[in-house]
């Protein structure tokens, strides 16, 4: 399977997963670099969990994160965001709300407990202005005196980018760059150049060598398929949007109607008792032609 050096890239659905649920030296360094959590509490109490989240209604797709994995006190959910598109962040935002909801549903105490922290990986120079000149930033909900709202969520996007160019430049990386340059490299040369005499990076070098090479994985880097499931996605946003802005249109002329089907009511039982059409029109905001219309 391997010619030409190639070797599928990490960032891939199937095969960001693989390595980070199977590469615990790299994700251990790579969590503690990004969250400050110690390297070895990450390791030694790692326990992936289920990315399905479940169904709210029948209407909704399910929904799947990329990665999530749990430790004492933290759940830590990780998005390999390929490319932007409207409707993204929303996306990682409605994974992120699932996780605490299905929090609370277990109850407040416990829900107060643990942590929710949601990393986003970049491939994408989108978020320029508000990401600025660091690789990292991070995001809470604060008000207007800049006061954190919680300190229960917190959500981290990388800017991928800023280390792949620093790659191609040929400047001095640092090992976070090398970090996060090894699963945007499909050369296995190159890979190994990277990695060299790093325990953590070796790691997934071995890793994607393995995927690459391993009989079971024929085809699972198609990349028509892929560019069609993401501009899937995007027709998808754009119809979900169009369909909620026609429902709320639709809400909003069916109470608009209801409230003139309402004072037509009142209007004829005016009629009935005997008050001057004058004074209905007064009363109810209909035209006299619209109130005449009811005799």
């Amino acid at each position: 399977m391997i010619s030409n050096n190639f070797v599928y890239e990490g960032t891939l659905d199937s095969v960001f997963k693989a390595i980070m649920g199977g590469c615990l030296l790299y994700l251990g360094d790579l969590i503690s670099k990004l969250t400050g959590l110690d390297k070895d509490f990450i390791i030694k109490n790692f326990k992936e969990q289920n990315v399905e989240h479940k169904i709210s209604n029948a209407l909704e797709r399910k929904k799947v994160s990329d990665f999530i994995f749990k430790l004492p006190g933290y759940i830590i959910n990780l998005e390999c965001n390929r490319g932007y598109w409207d409707g993204l962040i929303e996306r990682n935002d409605a994974y992120f709300g699932k996780i605490k909801g299905e929090l609370l549903s277990k109850g407040e105490e416990y829900s107060k407990k643990i942590k929710v922290i949601q990393i986003n990986f970049d491939i994408f120079d989108n978020f320029e202005e508000c990401l600025g000149k660091e690789n990292i930033s991070k995001f809470y909900m604060k008000n207007n005196e800049n006061i954190i709202e919680t300190e229960t969520s917190e959500k981290i996007h990388i800017d991928m980018m800023k280390s792949y160019n620093k790659y191609l430049n040929e400047e001095e990386l640092t090992k976070l760059d090398k970090e996060l340059v090894i699963l945007m490299l499909d050369d296995y040369l190159e890979i190994k150049k990277i990695a060299k005499g790093d325990e953590e990076l070796m790691e997934v070098a071995k890793r994607l060598y393995e995927l690459t090479d391993n009989i079971d994985n024929i085809g699972l880097y198609d990349p028509e398929k892929r560019r069609k499931e993401e501009e899937a996605l995007k027709i998808e946003y754009h119809s979900n949007i169009a369909r909620e802005e026609g429902i709320e249109q639709g809400i909003e002329q069916g109470i608009e109607q209801g409230a003139k089907d309402e004072k037509k009511s009142i209007a004829k039982n005016l009629l009935n008792i005997g008050m001057p059409i004058k004074d209905i029109v007064k009363a109810t905001g209909l035209s006299k032609k619209q109130v005449t219309m009811l005799m």
